[in-house]
């Protein structure tokens, strides 16, 4: 059963003068070296000394980036820079934002979730963890005993019942309103009344929860529970260590978006670049896309154009080779090829996604780059943007650009569905959550009755 529970947040108190939108902060796992830096100048109080704290060469088991998370947090609690909330709540949260020049809203809510072993239950991860993350996020648990932000999950519900609920709760003033870093407005409300949570978490009860982000902090929450669970002499299944902070959304509303994540590769033999139009003939029919430096934009305009005009059934990819100019627009031949040359023990949902076909087909088959390579990030590099990705191509510092539409939220349940993984990369949730709307200090978790 996918079990959700109120809790008394964490929020900054809104009586101090703190701006809001400069101590708040993107997840920890998006945040590069020097935003790091510029988050910790911006505010003494910002969340990025939780959680992504620097590293100091006289750090030690005692004295270290999670003890130092720990004694700020309980400092900013104690100081009344954070305020617990006075009564157990739900959180209503809106995000309202632009994609290509269209306005966007997404609604969701933040509650405690107990834990569930992942696929054996009814929570459904998506992507591959690695060790060290995981450690990480492990050791700042063990030395914080609090969540800084939530897992971002989704639900399925067609008939729109859970965000009809949540939605009613979002109708008086926001108890915060912060426009963040990339300008998109973020708004939380508390929905305190028990009523409207028995049926909300009635509703949730039955629902498989898919992660969208998060996977490194649920599989390390998991790991924190079992071991305290072993310590634990008699352990009910009911301590704080059993519960953590999730958000969770429809996958049907409006506002759920998944950016593509484009390839560019680098430290290839020149020969192989040479014969790659040759090769990729056998696999895909290729249109080109010609341009001079006065129809440049234009034709860059064009390829993604037409590349997002991809139908059921049809897999695009697009395609810029470094000092030709021209685009190349590829379109595999046939669905058939999908069961000939894409890895074969997958299931049929994770060989139809484009970003399979482009790593089984192109970048392994054609190029040769293989697994151990990819791991090891000697040939491929990973961007969110397409300008940059023409960009850093046209400038020479990588050689081949494959530009991919993105992974449709479906496909992701339907990959899930099947116990199986995602492809590396394959998905960028969009917009993220805002880390710092509100954190859970773990005490023991108040039940209330249906």
């Amino acid at each position: 059963m996918a079990k959700i529970f109120p809790f008394n947040g964490a929020l900054y108190n809104k009586k101090i003068p703190v701006n809001l939108s400069r101590v708040m902060i993107p997840p920890y796992d998006i945040i590069s070296k020097e935003e790091q830096e510029h988050f910790y100048q911006v505010s003494p109080y910002n969340c990025i000394r939780l959680t992504l704290g620097k590293e100091f060469p006289g750090d030690n088991d005692l004295n270290n980036k999670y003890s130092r998370a720990n004694a700020f947090f309980n400092s900013w609690l104690k100081n009344g820079i954070l305020i617990k909330d006075d009564e157990e709540s739900i959180y209503a949260y809106e995000q309202k934002f632009k994609y290509k020049g269209k306005k966007f809203t997404r609604l969701g809510f933040i509650a405690l979730f107990k834990l569930e072993e992942l696929e054996a239950g009814r929570v459904y991860p998506h992507e591959n963890t690695l060790p060290k993350p995981k450690q990480d996020r492990l050791e700042l648990i063990k030395a914080a005993a609090a969540n800084f932000e939530p897992i971002f999950s989704m639900y399925v519900d067609k008939e729109e019942k859970i965000p009809r609920l949540i939605k009613k709760n979002t109708k008086r003033k926001p108890l915060v309103e912060v426009k963040d870093y990339s300008g998109i407005l973020n708004r939380l409300w508390k929905i305190p009344a028990k009523g409207i949570l028995n049926r909300l978490a009635k509703e949730m009860m039955n629902k498989q929860i898919y992660i969208a982000d998060g996977h490194h902090r649920y599989e390390a929450s998991l790991k924190y529970r079992n071991e305290m669970r072993t310590r634990s002499q008699k352990s009910t299944g009911e301590e704080p260590y059993n519960y953590i902070m999730m958000y969770f959304t429809n996958i049907y509303d409006k506002g759920l978006m998944i950016m593509p994540i484009h390839r560019l590769v680098l430290n290839l033999d020149l020969k192989e670049k040479i014969n790659l139009e040759n090769r990729l003939v056998d696999y895909f029919d290729i249109e080109e896309i010609k341009f001079s430096k006065k129809t440049e934009n234009n034709a860059r305009k064009k390829l993604l154009r037409m590349l997002s005009k991809a139908g059921e059934g049809e897999h695009f990819i697009g395609m810029y080779v470094h000092s030709e100019n021209k685009y190349l627009l590829l379109k595999l031949k046939s669905e058939k090829m999908i069961e000939k040359y894409v890895t074969a023990d997958k299931p049929r949902e994770w060989k139809k996604l484009d970003v399979s076909i482009l790593h089984s087909i192109v970048i392994k088959e054609i190029l040769g780059i293989t697994e151990k390579d990819i791991e090891a990030e000697n040939h491929i590099k990973y961007v969110y943007n397409d300008e940059q990705a023409f960009d850093l191509v046209k400038e020479g510092r990588y050689q081949i650009a494959f530009l991919l539409n993105p992974t449709k939220v479906e496909q992701v349940v339907s990959v899930a569905d099947k116990y199986e993984k995602m492809p590396q990369k394959s998905t960028f949730f969009y917009p993220k959550l805002l880390t710092g709307l509100v954190m859970y200090k773990m005490p023991h978790p108040e039940k209330f009755s249906f």
